[in-house]
């Protein structure tokens, strides 16, 4: 684990700030308010004032796009909103970084982790996005190559 960087911090840079989940939540309340102006009683204003708020609450609840994520020999953390949510290393079982055919972002899955936590999509516009995601890859590829040494409470 020596190979892997101290500490570093990842965040958006800040001219790409329309790509941001607060950008993007502004972006549905702000259409919602246009449907809601424009035709109040419609079928469609009726689907949209049920999801909007509940992308928005589903959001800010799980951080899934955070804008910063900090990275140390201790642990993860992933930012949005003012709240994080915080993964130590030696809590952590498996990471894994999922590819997809679009090349400019990764879904992290950090396990274990509950409902609401542990999944997190990172958009190659992210500072060090190459590096980050050699990190992540690295440290799965070391954890499943040396497993947690067992302790008195392992059995």
């Amino acid at each position: 684990m020596d190979r892997l960087p101290a500490y570093h911090q990842h965040v958006y840079p800040k001219v790409g700030w329309i790509r941001s989940p607060v950008a993007q939540d502004l972006a549905l309340a702000l259409a919602l308010g246009a449907v809601l102006a424009l035709r109040p009683h419609g079928p469609l204003a009726l689907a949209l004032a049920a999801a909007i708020p509940a992308t928005i609450a589903w959001s800010l609840l799980t951080l899934h796009l955070p804008s910063r994520v900090d990275v140390d020999h201790e642990g993860i953390v992933f930012s949005a909103y003012g709240r994080e949510h915080r993964f130590a290393w030696r809590d952590v079982e498996r990471i894994h970084v999922r590819r997809f055919m679009v090349r400019d972002r990764v879904l992290v899955r950090i396990l274990p982790s509950s409902l609401l936590r542990g999944r997190y999509w990172l958009i190659d516009s992210i500072e060090g996005y190459d590096g980050l995601v050699w990190t992540l890859e690295e440290r799965d590829r070391e954890r499943t190559i040396s497993p947690r040494a067992p302790t008195n409470g392992d059995k």
